[in-house]
């Protein structure tokens, strides 16, 4: 006989997960105890359930697999729904287990309210944001729950799932021996994509001016080092969405950036004026897209969506052509072995080339700025001295849209954010998991953080110091919500609110910060000896704050805006490639094809 909180413990042992991210609370004891008494598993004691559900996150992207949170009942799991929700949004599998109040005296057996210390019915308000949600009500059912809730998280399109336990389900014993039979297999999924993969390769070949665009699907189905295979044999161009960043080398000759509304103005002319497109592994979200979606690759002749998610194929603001429902990793698997031979036109790769060449990210007036720390340049330095295994995570906002728009991915560098939920605090915490997951290499671990999103979890710096990590967490220090500001200057006369110090917002003293926490403190306040000091950053093996003094007006720049029609007034989106700073109608035009 043995516990049933030991049993789920042992049963992650098996799954090989070495780190369990967790809160301790009243509601979770035995699984508490159930931890400390593990012999192959380190958990992790956070502060905030929000940041123990984002470093499980982390930790599960960095790996590419499961991650595992544990959580005490009521407040312990509603702090985790923007971890779960972010989870979810973004396909990564996590494993949540929260406590709960006895069986007994949960709303599922009362019906009231609460009568439970704590008690929620956490099973409903996690219920659309997760694959499987389950509250254990039979000790004996733990098992198959268990093989249920990991095999789900990790089949088709990833995700998170949710096991609500009640404090004396944890502490009731069960004999294994009955229990093993339990099992819990996902039915093999079969894709029937022969016919359509012969019009794709058709037309294909019929085109002069092909483009696959690959995305977090492709991670996801373990295929990254079957895509760089692809594109070494096959010369086709490629660019990546955000979430795809490190999936390949931006050193690739046929890597040819990220588009997007924040993407490089050459990726989206590329985009626009491909004659062919295939999408692998991206739901095509507005971010990349842009607002008029079905201006999308508009000289397209052919347009064609892979994804394992019949959801995403079936969306009607995207003109797509054709449309194929299939893992990442099958389909590339199927193209690679009947494209047989295939380089395409020297003349569009020159023009991908060109076209890149000629609109850079990093300009004049970003290397030139003199009073503070230009973001892009910084990241430019950055992507320059950080080494070829580096993990680099990043928040949102500013440290969020400049890295993905100025980082160079070169080596096995790995370099992620949520994008789809994309909340505030995020980055530091993943970076804790991505620690974890990464603990082997002697890779840095870099996190990018705005002094917006730093704030949001600033109590796991406590988690840091305890923990020991040698972490680089750069702070751009721009003053506030720089993005939500700019929004209110442009779209709303210029009334700023709860974005800066002058509307409400204040920050800390981050070298007291970094002093109360015994982590070394840097403060960068331009560009002059900029490279010096980020490399000794780099270099120290301990954990460094460094402040970057950023101006409270910078540009986020090239963005996709509005344009207003001068003969209506109306603001209407922008063509994808038509960016800010907008280009005279003259080169607007002598970039397009046909």
């Amino acid at each position: 006989m043995m516990r049933l909180s030991d049993y789920v413990v042992k049963f992650f042992e098996k799954k090989n997960i070495d780190t369990i991210f967790q809160v301790s609370g009243g509601g979770s004891i035995f699984l508490g105890d159930a931890l400390y008494k593990a012999k192959k598993i380190k958990y992790i004691a956070h502060h905030h359930e929000q940041a123990a559900s984002f470093a499980a996150e982390g930790y599960a992207r960095s790996k590419n697999d499961v991650g595992c949170c544990f959580v005490t009942t009521g407040p312990g799991g509603t702090n985790t729904v923007t971890g779960i929700s972010s989870a979810w949004i973004d396909s990564i599998p996590v494993i949540f287990i929260a406590g709960q109040a006895f069986l007994n005296q949960t709303i599922k057996k009362t019906k009231k309210r609460q009568i439970g210390v704590q008690e929620i019915n956490i099973i409903d308000i996690v219920k659309p944001i997760t694959k499987f949600s389950i509250m254990i009500t039979d000790p004996n059912s733990i098992n198959f729950y268990l093989e249920k809730a990991y095999a789900i998280c990790k089949s088709g399109r990833p995700g998170p799932v949710f096991i609500d336990i009640p404090a004396d389900m944890q502490n009731a014993q069960i004999d294994e021996k009955k229990i093993l039979n339990h099992t819990y297999k996902i039915p093999k999924t079969s894709y029937s994509i022969e016919e359509k993969l012969n019009k794709i390769i058709k037309k294909l070949k019929q085109s002069k001016r092909p483009l696959i665009h690959l995305g977090h699907g492709v991670k996801l189905s373990n295929a990254k080092n079957l895509a760089k295979k692809f594109f070494n044999k096959y010369k086709i161009p490629f660019v990546v969405t955000w979430n795809a960043d490190d999936l390949i080398s931006s050193e690739h000759k046929m890597y040819f950036g990220k588009p997007g509304q924040f993407g490089d103005r050459g990726s989206n002319f590329i985009v626009q004026n491909c004659d062919f497109y295939l999408s692998i592994g991206t739901r095509l979200p507005y971010m990349v897209t842009g607002y008029n979606p079905k201006d999308f690759a508009s000289k397209a002749k052919f347009k064609a969506m892979v994804d394992i998610d019949s959801h995403e194929l079936k969306k009607n603001d995207l003109k797509i052509d054709l449309k194929v429902k299939s893992d990442a990793n099958y389909f590339l698997t199927k193209l690679f072995d009947k494209l047989k031979k295939y380089n395409s036109d020297s003349d569009w790769i020159a023009y991908c080339t060109n076209v890149r060449k000629k609109y850079p990210i990093l300009i004049d007036k970003m290397i030139n700025e003199k009073k503070y720390v230009n973001s892009y340049y910084f990241v430019d330095t950055l992507s320059k001295l950080s080494k070829k295994n580096d993990s680099i995570i990043t928040d949102m906002g500013f440290s969020f849209t400049t890295s993905h728009q100025a980082l160079e991915i070169k080596g096995n560098q790995k370099f992620y954010t949520n994008s789809g939920h994309a909340p505030m605090g995020w980055g530091l915490c993943a970076a804790i998991g991505a620690y974890y997951a990464e603990k082997k290499s002697k890779s840095n671990i870099i996190c990018l953080t705005g002094d917006g999103g730093f704030q949001m979890n600033i109590q796991e710096l406590a988690t840091i110091m305890h923990n020991k990590i040698p972490m680089k967490i750069f702070i751009f220090n721009n003053g506030g919500y720089l993005t939500i500001k700019q929004t209110q200057i442009l779209g709303f006369d210029g009334r700023i609110m709860g974005a800066d110090k002058t509307s409400g917002l204040s920050f800390p003293n981050y070298k007291a910060i970094a002093n109360a926490h015994g982590m070394i403190y840097k403060k960068i306040i331009n560009h002059r000896n900029l490279k010096e000091d980020v490399n000794k950053i780099l270099q120290l093996k301990k954990t460094v704050i460094c402040e970057l003094i950023m101006s409270p007006n910078e540009e986020q720049i090239p963005k996709a805006v509005n344009r207003r029609d001068p003969a209506t007034g109306k603001s209407m989106p922008a063509k994808l490639e038509d960016m800010y700073p907008f280009l005279s109608k003259d080169e607007l035009s002598s970039n397009n094809l046909d």
